[in-house]
């Protein structure tokens, strides 16, 4: 080789290793490109002491699940009780008979609820609509105890709660008050209307479609509870928040309407609505209702259109919390997985680290990463 060709070739090589022209971080001089979900990690790690039986964590962009880990023992295949978690899920089947022409966002209670002679519900109960009843704002107190026994049928559990608040319901859209007893009239109008049973249209709705299995269904035997009973995998329940994510579809399949998505994620209070219970009071924050689920600020001040909605949420009480970013452009989700102890207070851990997360996954998303998990 001449002498001036191999002196050439020797410049060109220094000036690509000197460039960064090696393999490595670009601009790094070689190694290991940067972990681009390092702070998120090293954030659940920090909290991983507040989850003793351990969490998984997962975040998906339309495109499928792009961060997957699990700390602890508690993974996304583990079958757990998700709580209040099970909200979002009952409003969407409400949402999928309304989109059908079963319900109707204003059906009535006295459209399709009797009393034990008869008549139909009356008063300012037989005035709420289903649209109260999904945002919470139906004007009765959201826990009536003696609809809970799991030997009555939810039929029977409605009665009660109809005889408990009939004399002191409010109007309508008057109050908010956090509970079961909204979404058990639902799932009860919806099984007149559809002539079955609770289990079956969710089944035929949600259960089937997602391919979730057998036992991943609303326990409390003859009476199931719409607003807290489901248990499932992490697995199926992120296949269900994809569809949230990606607007009603799953894979090519449309489960639910655009519009009812945008009506779900938005705020549910109308200009009076006041707030009588809320478990949020507990961190100061003023989160609103939407259909089945919170609707959060990124301030945590009620949302308004000065203060948009920035997430979509439901939290349960042992921690299980699935959410949706929808402000500022933003289209990812993520659920926290765990199974806390039955306490008043078990859910705050993982209300803190979604906040603390909400403030980071945006960083990592910006750098592209890979899907790690196809979803259908």
């Amino acid at each position: 080789m001449p002498r001036v060709q191999a002196l050439l070739i020797a410049v060109i090589a220094g000036c690509l290793l000197a460039c960064g022209g090696g393999s490595g971080t670009p601009g790094g001089g070689g190694g290991t490109p940067a972990d681009p979900w390092a702070p998120v990690t090293a954030a659940i790690q920090g909290a991983q002491s507040q989850f003793p039986g351990g969490l998984t964590v997962e975040v998906m962009t339309p495109a499928g699940v792009v961060y997957s880990k699990t700390f602890g023992a508690f993974t996304n295949a583990t079958y757990a009780p998700v709580a209040s978690s099970s909200k979002m899920v009952s409003g969407t089947v409400l949402l999928q008979l309304v989109d059908k022409g079963l319900l109707s966002l204003d059906t009535k209670a006295s459209d399709l609820l009797k009393d034990r002679q008869g008549q139909p519900w009356s008063g300012a109960m037989g005035q709420i609509r289903l649209r109260d009843l999904l945002s919470f704002t139906s004007g009765i107190s959201g826990d009536v105890p003696t609809s809970d026994p799991a030997d009555i049928t939810l039929d029977e559990a409605v009665l009660r709660i109809y005889e408990d608040q009939r004399a002191t319901a409010a109007s309508p859209g008057s109050r908010f008050y956090y509970g079961n007893t909204h979404l058990r009239i639902a799932a009860r109008m919806a099984e007149v209307a559809t002539g079955k049973p609770w289990r079956t249209i969710f089944f035929e709705n949600l259960q089937q479609p997602l391919g979730w299995g057998a036992l991943s269904t609303f326990g409390n035997g003859t009476n199931p509870n719409p607003a807290g009973s489901l248990a499932c995998t992490g697995l199926e329940y992120t296949r269900f928040l994809m569809v949230q994510l990606r607007k009603g579809l799953d894979g090519n399949a449309r489960l639910l309407s655009e519009n009812l998505i945008t009506q779900q994620r938005s705020d549910g209070f109308g200009p009076a609505t006041t707030i009588i219970y809320t478990p949020y009071a507990l961190t100061g924050r003023v989160n609103h209702y939407g259909f089945g689920g919170w609707v959060e600020a990124a301030n945590g001040a009620a949302p308004s259109a000065t203060n948009p909605v920035q997430r979509f949420s439901s939290t349960g009480k042992f921690g299980w919390a699935p959410w949706v970013e929808v402000g500022n452009g933003q289209s990812w989700a993520a659920v926290i997985m765990c199974q806390q102890a039955d306490a008043a207070f078990s859910f705050l851990p993982s209300e803190n680290l979604k906040l603390q997360l909400a403030g980071l996954i945006p960083a990592a998303l910006a750098q592209n990463p890979p899907v790690v998990r196809a979803v259908p």
